[in-house]
């Protein structure tokens, strides 16, 4: 297995001849946060606007969907809107699958975009028109925002392999969480003056915006980094419900959608409780003031609101997921929101208050935000074509809006049989969240199965020892070791250099060490001395590591 790993790897090297051999200063820069490869720094840019572009145009969309609805309507009316939409999915899933199997990757991320934009221009020209939209676009944006971003995720996931997406996932979700932080406080800022109309309008541009980072993106993958191609065509398996009957079909991908389903469960639920106590709030304000208008008090709450979440989830993004994900991996990284709901929704069973549900709000969705969406999108990895494209689609469209079709279900027995009010909501959280944690347990456990093969991360290997170097006394000199001393027998991996005196000594003042490349040079002492003896280190990304030895030597004349 690990020659054939090594020869695959001498493989991607000769594919990168006319890539960077060593990284770029903007590969350098995006360093600070996790480890490169040599060119990846221009794909993960590419995949950080798309993504950026993406989530503001999402973000303008969410924001204004609200006060559409809720100025109208009660906030059980939104649950309803959730079970249209799940109900909807079950229409669209199987056409995507459809689609997925009569057309290329590049292509079905076009045609999805495409789609969506010629639907926010019919909204557009309907709500213009005077129509009353607000039910209806609740219902789109619901369809809209599963299927839009599980599409991007496909596709990057499709783009990267396994362990390259597992360093740049991160950086990529930073320009997803920034778009998400701009779009809110901007939208919530100008809706009282220009109204949803001109927003939904700006929206529809930056998402027509998207469509040529699909071509882009994709080029500029490195060919090391990018995913491998599947040996077998996947697509002809299909069947009109193809999605759905892979997912319940695949033991893995079934933890998947039980795992979306929960997440969405308990999420929508919160999110019921925070519209709940949005207009409860709105109205004692309406009661005991003069010259509100109830819209703008909700636009004005959720611009702020989306606005803290996304500036928390931007801080989280940057400063944590990655060192999270890199210290207990993904299949640690998924049990810490399930940790986050139960906590927390276990405070405001007891403590039903405004500004707690607010802030228990704000901590779940920064951290779903961050690194629950990192590395429930690296979840899908590992896997084959046809399971990121259609049975990811599937998970996060249909799967996920089961999750709302399910808590509209129990918020209206809940309100109507049960008379549930805020802490009892609450509750059925905490046991929600509980079943929610197991789940991402066996799904942890499957994800190193898959993602390793074997159980645990293989190390480096020294693939050509280093030779002994001998320099001629007080001459200057420059040498570099072959690219292929230390070889990575995982596609995709990236390598950390350290180098160090074998006898604990200090490594003498006239060599310098370009660790990136291990490259030697400087000028030895005018006389001959006692050799220096250096054990070189490779370390993976997940700190499997190798060890190599160089010996040089100082002559008179060089000839030893």
């Amino acid at each position: 297995m690990g020659c054939v790993l090594i020869v695959h790897n001498l493989k991607d090297r000769l594919r990168m001849a006319h890539w960077p051999t060593r990284l770029t200063p903007l590969d350098r820069f995006l360093g600070r946060f996790t480890r490169l490869r040599p060119g990846e720094g221009r794909s993960v840019v590419l995949f950080f606007s798309y993504a950026l572009l993406m989530m503001v145009s999402y973000y303008i969309l969410k924001t204004i969907r609200e006060p559409l609805l809720l100025t109208e309507s009660s906030a059980e009316m939104k649950s309803y809107a959730y079970a249209a939409t799940a109900t909807l999915l079950l229409l669209i899933v199987p056409l995507y699958g459809w689609l997925f199997r009569r057309s290329g990757k590049q292509q079905l991320t076009r045609i999805v975009t495409g789609f969506f934009v010629f639907n926010l221009l019919a909204f557009y020209a309907a709500g213009r028109a005077g129509l009353d939209i607000g039910f209806a676009y609740y219902v789109w944006v619901g369809i809209f925002s599963v299927m839009i971003t599980a599409q991007f995720w496909a596709f990057a996931a499709d783009s990267y392999n396994t362990r390259s997406g597992q360093r740049l996932f991160p950086l990529i979700m930073i320009g997803a969480t920034l778009g998400g932080l701009l779009a809110p406080s901007l939208s919530g800022t100008l809706f009282p003056s220009i109204g949803p109309w001109y927003l939904m309008l700006a929206a529809t541009l930056l998402l027509a915006s998207t469509l040529p980072f699909v071509r882009w993106g994709r080029a500029a993958v490195p060919p090391g980094s990018r995913s491998l191609e599947s040996v077998e065509d996947e697509r002809a398996h299909g069947g009109l419900f193809g999605g759905i009957s892979l997912v319940l079909g695949d033991r893995y991908l079934l933890l998947l959608a039980l795992l979306i389903l929960l997440l969405n469960w308990v999420n929508t639920t919160g999110e019921y409780i925070l519209a709940e106590m949005v207009v409860r709030n709105a109205d004692a304000r309406l009661a005991n003031s003069t010259g509100l208008l109830k819209a703008d008090l909700i636009a004005g709450f959720y611009g702020d609101y989306f606005f803290i979440v996304n500036l928390m989830t931007l801080l989280i993004q940057i400063f944590f997921v990655a060192k999270i994900i890199h210290r207990i991996g993904v299949a640690g990284a998924v049990l810490v929101l399930p940790l986050v709901t139960l906590a927390g929704y276990g405070v405001v069973a007891f403590f039903p208050i405004f500004t707690i549900v607010s802030m228990v709000k704000v901590f779940e969705n920064s951290t779903d935000y961050s690194l629950m969406n990192t590395s429930r999108h690296a979840l899908y990895l590992p896997l084959s074509v046809a399971q990121k494209y259609e049975g990811k689609t599937t998970i996060e469209a249909f799967f996920w809006r089961f999750g709302d079709l399910a808590q509209a279900g129990a918020i209206y027995i809940g309100l109507n049989w049960l008379q549930f009010d805020i802490p009892q909501f609450a509750l059925v959280n905490v046991m929600l969240s509980l079943f929610w944690l197991l789940v991402a347990l066996r799904l942890g456990a499957g994800f190193r199965e898959k993602a390793s093969g074997v159980g645990a991360q293989q190390p480096p290997q020294l693939s050509r020892p280093p030779e002994e170097r001998v320099l001629i006394a007080g001459e200057p000199f420059q040498f570099e070791l072959p690219p292929d001393t230390f070889v990575a027998l995982e596609s995709g991996d990236v390598l950390r250099f350290e180098v160090r005196e074998a006898w604990g000594h200090d490594i003498p003042e006239w060599l310098s060490i370009d660790t990136e490349v291990l490259a030697f040079s400087g000028t030895p002492p005018p006389q001959p001395g006692s050799d220096v003896e250096l054990i070189l280190r490779a370390t993976s990304f997940g700190g499997a590591w190798t060890e190599g030895r160089l010996i040089i030597r100082i002559d008179e004349d060089g000839g030893g």
